[in-house]
């Protein structure tokens, strides 16, 4: 799977704290959050908060999909939390569950590994939610999840509209990035290495959207 994931995003190498922190810092003060320098045992850290409730962890990847550092978006976003969703490119897709298959078959497993994160499992647990009134987005993205009602009062014109602008302009096939719902939490998580400023303003910018949209699902509108 690594070699997969690399071909898709080209070699590189961990990006330096100091700089990622140095582009998260300014972007978080464009935008009115707050900006936090944060130590773990795993290193250097840096968070930002949004005044929406909304946050950003930059720091060591919690996902073997994502070598090198790891940038996370989460929120609490009130939704059910038996709600499962994952939504990610095709191409990024395609290397997962051709992942999650190899496991399957090589070990001659009656069921699916617990030791892989969540999000792989529900590629091979849970139904794909159709975009078929949404043929460009639909061509670039795939939504898989357990609660297609709730995913379809998320996905409205509010969402689906930027997240077609997204995949038709920067969200492509080289980005490794994974939108999740679980236990109530919506996370994007994608790569924290070599960050860039208008990177981080675009996926800021949807990001929003996405959760602010989530939240009001979860109060019944």
């Amino acid at each position: 799977m690594f070699d997969a994931i690399k071909r898709m995003i080209g070699s590189t190498s961990a990006g330096d704290a100091t700089d990622e922190g140095q582009v998260l810092s300014a972007w978080a003060e464009a935008e009115g959050h707050t900006f936090k320098r944060v130590k773990a045992k795993t290193g250097t850290g840096f968070v930002v908060e949004a005044p929406e409730g909304w946050r950003v962890e930059w720091g060591a990847s919690q996902r073997s999909y994502i070598a090198g550092k790891e940038l996370r978006f989460r929120c609490d976003t009130g939704v059910a939390s038996d709600v499962q969703l994952i939504m990610l490119s095709r191409a990024l897709s395609l290397v997962l569950e051709t992942d999650v298959f190899s496991r399957f078959t090589n070990a001659m497993q009656t069921q699916i590994d617990n030791t892989l994160p969540d999000e792989m499992r529900w590629l091979a647990m849970h139904p794909r939610v159709p975009l078929n009134d949404h043929a460009a987005l639909a061509r670039r993205l795939v939504v898989f999840s357990n609660a297609e009602a709730v995913a379809r009062r998320w996905l409205d014109d509010s969402v689906l509209l930027p997240l077609e602008e997204a995949a038709g302009n920067w969200w492509t096939d080289t980005l490794v990035m994974v939108l999740t719902i679980n236990r109530g939490m919506l996370t994007l998580r994608m790569s924290g290495d070599k960050l860039q400023p208008l990177q981080l303003k675009l996926v800021g910018e949807l990001y929003r959207v996405l959760a602010m949209r989530l939240k009001a699902v979860a109060l019944g509108d």
